[in-house]
C-alpha cells in the first residue's frame, strides 16, 4: 500500500483520520503495564482530539467524545502529570462500555489489552496504531510503523488533523520517545526523531522536568539494582547474563512493579554482556520476561518462543512457565546462533 519499507498494515494515517472524523463516541487504550509510551502517546492522542474539537466542532451536541481506559494501575510518576488522572482503570463495570471506534496505541497484539478486550468487541471498528515490528494487526484498520516509538509516530496527526502542537501534547510525546529510546541511547533513534524533538522543544516540551520524572530513582530501586549488580548470572558462552526478580525478593525490598523498570538495559550495560534477560514473578504466579541485546541476537526472535515479541532489540513476553523452563527454551534458541 505505502512505499515506506518501515510500514506494515491494511491503511493510511489519511484513512485512520477520515474514521475518526466520522466517530462520535472514541475509547482510546494502551497496553497493560503501562509505559511512557504508552501513556505519553493515548495522553498526546487525546489532546490532540480535544484541539480538533476547538478548532472545528462548533456546537457542543457534535463535540467527539473520547475517554482512555487501560486495564492495569499506572506508574507512581504519572501522577506528576496532571492530565494522567482522566485515565479510567478498567473494572467489570466497564464491560458493556461501547464507542464508534476503538483505538489502541503501542498494543503489539490482543493480549496486552488485558480485560479491555471486551469493550473493543462493543465497538463498531477498531483501529490499531503502533511501532512494534511484532504486531499482529489486530483490528479492522492498522498501521504499524516501525520507528522510535509510537510516539514518534502519532506526531504526523498534527498535521493530518490541521491542529497546532500545544505545550502539553509536546510533553507527553516527548514522555513517549524518550522512553522508548533510553532517552536517545539505543539505535532505534533517526535524524528524525531528533527533527520530531526539536519540533516538540520549540513548542514548550520541558526537557529536564519530563526526563527527570521518568527516570528518576528511589532509595528502593536504587538498591534493588544494587542487587541486580550483585546478584546478576553470565552464561559466557552466548555472552548472556540474566536476573531473576521473585515476588519473596520483591516484598524484601519493598519494590512495586515499576521499580523493575531498566533493569534488562542495566544488565546489557555490564562488560562483554550482548544479551540481557530480567524475568519478573508476578502477584499472580505468571511471569513477565524483558530481553535486549546488541547486534549478535534478535530477540524479538527469542521473544516469540513464549509468544511475546517487540523489536529485534528490545523484546518482552509473559507467560505460566516458572524461570528455570523459561531460561532452559532460551539457551536451546541460543544453541542456533553462531558463537563467537
Amino acid at each position: 500500500m505505502l512505499s515506506n519499507k518501515k510500514y506494515r498494515g491494511n491503511v493510511t494515517l489519511e484513512e485512520i483520520k477520515n474514521e475518526i472524523l466520522k466517530a462520535k463516541n472514541i475509547i482510546l487504550t494502551a497496553h497493560t503495564n503501562p509505559d511512557g509510551d504508552a501513556l505519553g502517546s493515548v495522553l498526546a492522542f487525546l489532546l490532540m482530539l480535544e484541539e480538533y474539537n476547538k478548532k472545528f466542532i462548533k456546537n457542543l451536541s457534535d463535540m467527539k467524545k473520547i475517554r482512555i481506559i487501560i486495564d492495569d494501575e499506572l506508574p507512581k510518576y504519572m501522577e506528576k502529570f496532571e492530565k494522567s488522572s482522566i485515565i479510567e482503570r478498567y473494572d467489570d463495570t466497564l464491560m458493556n462500555e461501547k464507542a464508534d471506534l476503538f483505538i489502541s496505541l503501542d498494543c503489539a497484539n490482543v493480549e496486552r489489552y488485558g480485560r479491555v478486550l471486551e469493550i473493543k468487541k462493543n465497538c463498531k471498528k477498531s483501529v490499531n496504531i503502533d511501532h512494534h515490528i511484532s504486531n499482529t494487526e489486530h483490528a479492522d484498520l492498522n498501521y504499524v510503523e516501525d520507528v522510535s516509538s509510537t510516539g514518534e509516530l502519532i506526531y504526523q496527526f498534527l498535521e493530518l488533523f490541521d491542529i497546532g502542537l500545544t505545550k502539553e501534547i509536546a510533553d507527553f510525546i516527548y514522555l513517549g520517545i524518550i522512553n522508548d529510546t533510553g532517552n536517545f541511547r539505543h539505535d532505534n533513534v533517526t535524524s528524525n526523531t531528533f527533527k520530531v524533538c526539536s519540533e516538540l522543544m520549540k513548542a514548550g516540551a520541558d526537557n529536564h522536568r519530563v526526563a527527570n520524572i521518568i527516570f528518576a530513582m528511589g532509595r528502593k530501586k536504587v538498591s534493588l539494582f544494587g542487587d541486580v549488580y550483585k546478584n546478576n548470572k553470565m552464561i559466557e558462552k552466548y555472552n548472556f547474563i540474566y536476573y531473576y526478580l521473585s515476588q519473596e525478593k520483591m516484598k524484601s525490598f519493598g519494590i512495586e512493579k515499576e521499580d523493575t523498570d531498566g533493569i534488562a538495559e542495566l544488565l546489557l550495560k555490564i562488560e562483554d554482556s550482548e544479551l540481557s534477560l530480567f524475568v519478573r514473578e508476578e502477584e499472580n504466579g505468571t511471569f513477565k520476561g524483558s530481553l535486549r541485546c546488541n547486534d549478535r541476537y534478535n530477540v524479538n526472535e527469542i521473544a516469540s518462543i513464549f509468544n511475546g515479541g517487540g523489536h529485534i532489540k528490545a523484546a518482552g513476553f509473559k507467560t505460566d512457565l516458572p524461570f528455570a523452563e523459561i531460561l532452559e527454551k532460551i539457551l536451546k534458541k541460543l544453541e542456533k546462533y553462531e558463537v563467537g
